[in-house]
């Protein structure tokens, strides 16, 4: 947990010098940003799954969660000569997210809840329209129910916590008067506990946001 606190106070202090960077003087004297910054807030419902690697079969299923949290987006660049900086063709999305991840198994419901600091690399292909991708930095704070059994193994799932990492990929639309909207995939690599082989914990995530 200290570590993922590091990382989250890294991003905000990149954010906020990236604020303070601006172009150089135009010919009439007028200085402008280089790109623009907004700040967000995020919610929406989460679809997850996860994989086995264990002799037995929990015959897993896809669960529905739900996700809420705040971000920063820069977004660098003029798209032509004209344009208003902050509409080119990058852009850099951290984000700070609680996640519940609900999967389903042949002895009941797995809930999951995590802390997750998702990178995204930004690809506008139009100003508004991006695609994302980048590494995701989750920490599981807890987890539920005590024990499951499943194919005739009690598994206990309560004193799963830890460091996951992972990775994403989606696509966003921000509307001009805020509205963001957006879908992504993502996927952990890291097992679920030291004897316990569930992994690859999946999500689709369906988000709504505004952007201030």
């Amino acid at each position: 947990m200290k570590k993922l606190s590091v990382l989250i106070v890294l991003i905000l202090s990149v954010g906020l010098a990236n604020a303070q960077v601006k172009m150089n003087r135009e010919s009439g004297g007028k200085s402008r940003v280089a790109f623009s910054l907004k700040y967000g807030v995020k919610a929406g419902v989460n679809l997850s799954n996860l994989s086995n690697d264990m002799t037995f079969d929990p015959a897993f299923s896809m669960g529905t969660g739900f996700q809420i949290g705040a971000l920063v987006n820069l977004h660098w660049g003029q798209r032509t000569a004209s344009s208003l900086p902050g509409t080119g063709l990058w852009g850099l999305q951290p984000e700070f997210l609680y996640s519940n991840q609900v999967v389903k198994s042949n002895g009941g419901d797995i809930k999951l809840n995590y802390i997750k600091v998702p990178l995204m690399l930004k690809v506008y292909p139009l100003a508004r329209l991006s695609f994302e991708v980048g590494p995701e930095f989750s920490y599981l704070i807890s987890s539920s129910p005590e024990s499951v059994k499943v194919d005739g193994a009690t598994v206990k799932i309560g004193d799963c916590k830890g460091f996951d990492f992972g990775a994403g990929v989606g696509a966003s639309y921000e509307f001009n008067f805020g509205l963001m909207v957006g879908a992504r995939y993502s996927m952990g690599f890291t097992d679920l506990g030291k004897n316990l082989k569930w992994k690859n914990n999946s999500n689709i995530q369906i988000t709504a946001g505004w952007l201030f």
